[in-house]
This record gives structure tokens, sequence and C-alpha cells, in this order.
């Protein structure tokens, strides 16, 4: 997956997010800390959010050069992630993001 990028943190945000919300919305959450993350606003993140029917998925991706935003919709059904209001953001790796996008759910052993 060329969306990936192969460093930095990946988190899971478990609250609901508008569908609608863009790069510029979704940077001003991260920057502010609606996220709840320990972010020092320079090391390199990506952010995982679902709206509120999980049917859309957006990453946002900040690193030392600029900040990307991608949209992931699924073609049927919904992304199996679990999203509450109050619940603390997940940790995922790399394989689990490809996967999650990929098949709309991450299955751990």
């Amino acid at each position: 997956m060329a969306i990936i990028s192969s460093t930095g943190a990946v988190f899971l945000i478990k609250e609901p997010v508008s569908g609608r919300f863009g790069i510029h919305r979704l940077l001003a959450k991260l920057s502010f800390g609606e996220f709840k993350l320990s972010w020092d606003g320079t090391e390199e993140i990506t952010v995982v959010t679902f709206n509120r029917r999980r049917t859309i998925c957006k990453i946002l991706h900040v690193d030392s050069t600029g900040v990307d935003c991608t949209t992931r919709i699924l073609n049927t059904g919904t992304f199996k992630v679990m999203i509450e209001e109050g619940l603390i953001p997940e940790r995922l790796s790399r394989e689990d993001l490809i996967q999650l996008i990929t098949e709309g759910t991450v299955n751990r052993v």
C-alpha cells in the first residue's frame, strides 16, 4: 500500500469523527489535543478516524515535510471497529492498518 508511511506512530481514534471533516479540521483536532494523543507537533504520526456509522475512514498523516489526508470507503459493508464516545486511542501496527483499510477489520491472534 503506497499510502501508508513506513515510519512514525499509527493511532486508531476510537471516538466517531464527522466524515465531512477534511485535512484542516482533522489537523486542528490533532494539534489542539482533541484526539487525546500526546503529540509534540513535530514527530511523524498517522491518525485513523471513522464516522459514527463506520462507513468512512479518514487517514491523516503528518511528517516533517507536510500533511496528507486519505479517505477510504469500502465497496460493501462497514468497517468492523469499535467506536464510542470516551474510548481512548489505540496504537496500531502497519500490518493492522493495511488489514483494516483493505478488509475492513483487524483480526488479532
